[in-house]
């Protein structure tokens, strides 16, 4: 089952060229069952809709239940098992691209960082939003496939 429309175009696409599929799909809407987790906890669906755009900044179709304390190491990760099972072997051959935003669209806050897994501490409380891309080798360009969001906290 897919998400609705909303939430796809307020999530981000995927190239349907990287999934094999004619039509753009995010790979952990298809099925809708989440594939980050942040030290070891499973994202889960983000039941709450945002309603002003304020929200939609931050707002994610996934979202940690655990909120984190600021400069706390989080450990972030996808189940690949489970994305390799959406996306074409070709997606899998290099390590994800992970950007970490705080939805204010002020690059000083982003955080860029490529691997299976990552290390995070977040310098600010606030809900930050946690991107992740995989690579398309044949069209040469980075497709969003997950977005969670997380709370930090003092």
């Amino acid at each position: 089952m897919r998400r609705s429309l909303y939430g796809i175009v307020g999530a981000g696409l995927f190239a349907g060229a990287v999934l094999g599929g004619g039509s753009p799909a995010r790979a952990c809407t298809i099925d809708q069952k989440p594939s980050a987790s942040a030290n070891g906890a499973l994202a889960r669906v983000n039941l709450q809709q945002p309603t002003t755009a304020a929200q939609l900044a931050v707002w994610a179709p996934f979202v940690f239940a655990h909120s984190y304390t600021f400069r706390q190491t989080i450990t972030l990760t996808e189940n690949r098992a489970q994305i390799a099972r959406v996306l074409e072997a070709r997606a899998m051959r290099r390590p994800w691209r992970w950007t970490i935003t705080d939805g204010s669209n002020h690059a000083a806050y982003n955080t860029v960082s490529y691997g299976w897994t990552i290390r995070h501490a977040f310098a600010h409380p606030g809900q930050w939003q946690v991107n992740v891309d995989a690579y398309d080798p044949a069209s040469k360009k980075w497709y969003p496939f997950d977005q969670v969001a997380v709370v930090v906290r003092r």
